[in-house]
């Protein structure tokens, strides 16, 4: 019986062996950087199709996850390689589907086994003869019923041959051009060059380490993508409760002065209400790009992971190796187009100040009303009849407050270095990005009405 992990390898195998333009299995396949793959065919006319009658065009999408690859004004798809495991397993499965009724390749009678060293289908009979000869000793012959068995897919591996001299099998590594070569190849174009090449065999398991530790990176970069995207996913849900959260209290507030005022009262409330909508929007805004940035980056990383970890289950070390150059360079490409900053860009900090409406002033009844703030601006935005009479430490002295905000807006220009919900909540993280900054304000937020904190003319560090 098929397990569920089989069944996933299995539609994970279709899914890299299918072209994502035709939706069907590749034929004359070729590879992109990004390891996506497409028959010769579709990837040709949809390059011809961008190209249009500009023949200069040298830079294209993927037509999958959009990472762009290269061909030269004078170059077209069929110029583009050619993935050997995406060969190999596209052999593999075209035997295995011949294997179904097969016919003996010497007699016509029913086939029983293949020689995958003399690629041919054999009758019983057949197998008898083969098995008798010395020479033919140590090929590598599986049953019928072996050959859909994936376990096997290993014996049934094609060799390798070079382009260049078609009888010789590409049995060579050069370290120096990260190739495979044939003994030909190698002696002509490597060792007179005085390149670094062994045997495929002599590097195998260093290249199966390179690959393990290949897929081991880009499996911590679809975790930490995940990680960064469900991050985001909270803070977006936070946001909205946040904005609800200061809606509501706007209209509470707005419900304890109604008797004193109603016009001026319901025009300002609309107002501050918008003024939510407003800083909602901005803060969606960036956290709907930094999500769609962070998806897209999450999209390339987990496309990147399933030929590297295919081809360390399946893969032939040929096959190995002739990818691992293609897969560092992926990598680092994976690196450079990492977002810059994978935390939340905010944390959808809405907040409503309410004022205290004892003893009204008719006259500024409406600025009573409150204000909306970013969280990022109690650093920088220290409003005397705003933010600083909440403070413990001032403890509401409005002489002291407009003395205090007069004195810091003349002084200096404020800026926000540090969030610790933004930026970490260590002491290293606030020293990082503290230190030798100049005088600084800082301000601790006790409750929703409450912040305190102290200033200092000396540098942190």
């Amino acid at each position: 019986m098929a397990t569920a992990s089989s069944l996933d390898s299995v539609a994970e195998i279709e899914d890299l062996l299918t072209c994502s333009i035709c939706s069907e299995t590749l034929s004359e396949p070729r590879s992109l950087h990004c390891f996506h793959n497409f028959c010769k065919e579709c990837l040709g006319k949809y390059v011809e199709r961008l190209r249009g009658p500009d023949k200069d065009i040298e830079t294209f999408p993927c037509p999958t996850c959009r990472s762009e690859f290269t061909l030269k004004s004078n170059q077209n798809v069929a110029d583009l390689a050619s993935n050997y495991f995406i060969k190999n397993m596209l052999e593999i499965m075209a035997i295995q589907r011949q294997a179904k009724a097969a016919r003996c390749s010497s007699c016509q009678e029913t086939a029983v086994n293949r020689c995958m060293t003399c690629e041919m289908f054999m009758c019983e009979k057949c197998s008898n003869y083969h098995s008798i000869w010395p020479v033919m000793k140590d090929h590598d012959v599986l049953s019928v019923e072996e050959l859909s068995n994936p376990q096997s897919q290993v014996k049934m591996r094609s060799k390798l041959y070079c382009v260049k001299h078609k009888d010789k099998i590409l049995e060579y590594y050069c370290e120096t051009c990260k190739e495979l070569s044939c003994i030909h190849c190698m002696v002509l174009n490597h060792i007179k060059q005085n390149h670094s090449c062994v045997s495929v065999e002599e590097i195998a398991q260093k290249q199966r380490e390179i690959l393990q530790g290949s897929c081991t990176t880009l499996d911590e970069k679809v975790s930490a993508g995940r990680q960064a995207l469900n991050a985001v996913d909270e803070v977006m849900k936070s946001l909205e409760a946040n904005a609800k959260n200061a809606k509501d209290k706007i209209n509470a507030q707005k419900d304890k002065i109604l008797t004193s005022i109603t016009e001026k009262l319901e025009v300002q409330a609309k107002k501050l209400s918008q003024d939510v909508d407003n800083v909602y929007g901005e803060l969606y805004g960036e956290l709907t790009k930094q999500h769609g940035e962070i998806k897209d980056y999450l999209d390339k990383v987990q496309g990147s992971v399933s030929l590297p970890r295919n081809l360390l289950k399946r893969g032939s070390i040929e096959e190995i190796v002739s990818s691992q150059k293609v897969i560092d360079e992926n990598i680092e490409k994976l690196e450079n187009e990492q977002p810059e900053n994978l935390a939340p860009i905010n944390d959808g900090g809405v907040q409503y100040i309410t004022r205290n409406i004892e003893n009204i002033n008719y006259g500024d009844i409406v600025d009573k009303l409150g204000n909306i703030n970013l969280a990022e601006q109690l650093a920088d935005d220290l409003r005397p009849s705003g933010d600083l009479e909440l403070s413990s430490i001032l403890k509401g002295e409005i002489a002291f407050i407009q003395q205090l905000q007069k004195w810091l807006g003349e002084k200096c220009k404020w800026n926000l270095c540090y969030r610790a919900s933004r930026d970490g909540w260590s002491a290293n993280d606030f020293h990082r990005h503290c230190d030798n900054k100049g005088p600084t304000v800082v301000l601790v937020k006790a409750n929703i009405n409450c912040i305190f904190g102290g200033y200092t003319d000396q540098n942190w560090g």
